[in-house]
């Protein structure tokens, strides 16, 4: 008996080669194993975005509470600095718009940022 397709078989249904069937079968396993790796690139890539993300807050938390400290440093020397003894109603009305405006300006500069914005 001969091993090789019967001679009737249309082209479509004869038995490929086993070099073909070979190939065949290390591609497959080469697809899996390229659609593994990219899978796991991309939880990789998911994960440290979220780590990322994280230290990005509490980053900005933190910068966010050295400012408000920072207000509330200048704050408290100005409450605290005495006034001259000699000084007039118009000098003391200026020295009190003046100690407005910069606390205006410390409060403008050291705002809070948006978190979550970022």
């Amino acid at each position: 008996m001969s091993r090789g397709p019967h001679p009737r078989w249309p082209a479509a249904f004869r038995p490929i080669s086993r070099g073909a069937a070979r190939a065949i079968v290390a591609l497959f396993a080469l697809s899996f194993l390229l659609s593994g790796a990219a899978y796991w690139l991309a939880v990789r890539a998911a994960q440290g975005e979220v780590t990322s993300r994280a230290s990005v807050m509490q980053l900005c938390q933190a910068g966010n509470e050295s400012r408000a400290q920072q207000v509330t440093l200048w704050t408290h020397l100005i409450a605290t600095a005495v006034p001259p003894a000699h000084e007039t109603p118009a000098q003391r009305q200026q020295r009190q718009a003046v100690t407005a405006r910069f606390l205006a300006y410390v409060r403008k500069v050291f705002a809070l940022q948006n978190c979550a914005a970022s």
